[in-house]
């Protein structure tokens, strides 16, 4: 029974990985030069997904023993995982710093490792470990001691990817918030999510090195199923947000600023007092080149002067003065709803205007309309005392 089982699980491991090959290799795209390097990951992805399967293929063929304590065919396909799935969404968050150098430093140590590890198992073989009673005995054998070698190059390369992944959504949430005043639906917190994923599944892969029971190696392949098509399916939803974020990850592209010939004579305070004069911070989906074409300047340097004369990016400062705005309107108008309220401030969503309004308050709208309606009642009661008195 547990024969079929495995049988069944890994077919599905091989079909899931050609199917979503196909669809990566079919995907269409529209012709944008900004998503030619989704494109080679696209293509990076679909050879990668097709590898696996062949080699799962291979696995099925030759019915290696299911249990192998830190198995060098395992560590390596789990490090190839682990750079493929982290390359491919760093390559959403930031196209540029996706290069080949960049992956061929990456995949060169695992390489060299494996060739290493051939020349070693062809002159002292290839030890099938399946105790660890085995395993301390035999920690010194050449080939075993390049699987543990292997072992600790795979631990740092995990954390390495982390760092790396860290630094660029940093830096991706950074370029939104220079550019958008509203951009918590561009987020793209299910690549956060796909990453810590894929993170949980490298990390599993790492654990079950050393498992020894058949039954739990099973059940972590039928998680490595659920993931890569999950991951695919998750991966070909980025076009239809690329379109909105293109300006902002792409400065360099379309939306070059053009110089400005009053470079010398711009000041911030006029600047700053058209913004507020004209209360074009209140825009709907206002986003920072529009305000600079709109002020006649670059758009680097606007954002220039946000950071350095406000010491905020354009996204938090144009959301505490819609904040500030909306506190007048909340006391001015009592019967309009948030809503209302919400959009007249500029916010396309009420649920987005209630959180950067709490942000900033600590208190919702709702609670900080009641507290100025109590204590303007209570003001009007004093004075109404003082008139009798």
């Amino acid at each position: 029974m547990e024969n079929h089982v495995s049988l069944f699980v890994n077919t599905a491991f091989v079909i899931g990985c050609i199917s979503m090959a196909g669809v990566f290799m079919a995907l269409p795209l529209p012709s944008n030069a900004g998503l030619r390097k989704y494109r080679i990951s696209l293509r990076f992805l679909a050879g990668t997904y097709l590898l696996m399967a062949l080699l799962e293929i291979c696995v099925l063929a030759l019915n290696p023993p299911a249990v192998n304590l830190i198995s060098m065919d395992k560590l390596s396909i789990a490090s190839l995982q682990a750079s493929m799935f982290t390359f491919a969404l760093i390559t959403l968050l930031s196209p540029r710093s996706i290069t080949w150098r960049n992956l061929y430093l990456q995949l060169t140590p695992a390489l060299i490792l494996n060739v290493l590890y051939l020349l070693v198992a062809s002159r002292w073989g290839n030890p099938v470990i399946q105790s660890f009673q085995k395993l301390l005995e035999m920690a010194f054998h050449p080939s075993i001691f390049i699987r543990e070698l292997f072992v600790l190059f795979y631990i740092v390369q995990l954390g390495y990817l982390t760092r790396t992944f860290i630094h660029q959504a940093r830096k991706y949430e950074s370029e939104l918030d220079n550019y958008f005043a509203d951009n918590y639906q561009l987020q793209l917190s299910w690549v956060r999510y796909c990453f810590y994923a894929a993170l949980c599944i490298g990390i599993s892969v790492l654990i079950s090195s050393f498992i020894l029971s058949e039954r739990v190696l099973l059940g972590f392949t039928g998680l490595y199923v659920i993931f890569y098509l999950a991951f695919g399916i998750c991966y070909i939803q980025y076009p239809r947000t690329y379109v909105h974020i293109e300006p902002a990850i792409y400065p360099s592209g379309k939306t070059m600023e053009e110089p400005s010939k009053n470079k010398g004579r711009i000041v911030w305070a006029d600047l700053k007092n058209t913004i507020l004069t004209e209360k074009y911070y209140l825009k709907p989906e206002v986003n920072i080149e529009e305000m600079a074409r709109y002020l006649k300047i670059g758009r680097t340097s606007l954002s220039r002067f946000i950071n350095n004369e406000e010491g905020l990016n354009f996204n938090a400062w144009i959301n505490m003065l819609r904040i500030e705005e909306s506190k007048l309107f909340l006391v001015k108008y009592p019967d309009y709803t948030l809503i209302e309220i919400s959009e007249m401030v500029g916010y396309s969503e009420s649920s987005n205007f209630s959180r950067q309004f709490k942000q900033l308050t600590s208190k919702s709208p709702s609670v900080w309309r009641q507290t100025c309606k109590t204590v303007y009642e209570e003001d009007q009661t004093l004075h109404s005392q003082k008139q009798i008195f």
